[in-house]
């Protein structure tokens, strides 16, 4: 992949990360409404500029055939970074699946940046990989997430309970269902 990918959309875009963007990323991954969902985000410094590292790292590496991407989300007005979506493999999926993950700033919530952000990546990733399918997994209690995953044309398989105890909806979307965005 080129480390100079950038996805437009209307509000947002997506655009890889660079070292430049530790600050902005911290401001809005240790907002309790991020970690309490996603615990892992709960890095120190260090933790976080050697996860950025890797991010930026795997730009260089980007495999059509096995998947794993994370972008920063910017709000077109502001130019803030706001948030982060990706899709990547989940240890505690099969190893096959390739789950749509993201993170959006408590700051930008409910003005449907998110949908838009999930849109673009998957149709983009649909486009230009040898992805046929992504799934989605939310904790049932995280409505604002399943609205994000319903809205972007995932279809509910199950609820499953995963390697971490907890339980989950399941969602996933095919490539030739690409054409359902609901927006």
């Amino acid at each position: 992949m080129n480390s100079q990918l950038i996805i437009h959309s209307q509000n947002i875009t997506l655009r890889p990360f660079s070292l430049e963007d530790q600050a902005a990323l911290r401001a809005f991954t240790q907002q309790p409404e991020i970690t309490d969902i996603l615990p892992d985000w709960k890095m120190n410094e260090e933790q976080l500029r050697d996860f950025l590292q890797f991010v930026i790292g795997s730009y260089d590496q980007f495999n059509p055939a096995d998947v794993r991407i994370m972008l920063a989300v910017v709000h077109n007005v502001d130019q803030r970074i706001i948030g982060w979506c990706g899709v990547f493999p989940n240890d505690m999926l099969d190893s096959s699946d390739r789950e749509v993950a993201y993170a959006l700033s408590k700051d930008y919530r409910n003005r449907r940046y998110m949908t838009e952000a999930v849109h673009a990546l998957t149709t983009y990733l649909f486009k230009h990989t040898q992805l046929n399918r992504i799934v989605g997994i939310v904790k049932p209690f995280n409505v604002p997430s399943r609205k994000v995953i319903e809205r972007t044309g995932f279809r509910y398989v199950s609820r499953r309970r995963l390697a971490d105890g907890a339980d989950y909806d399941y969602f996933e979307k095919f490539k030739m269902q690409e054409d359902e965005y609901f927006g």
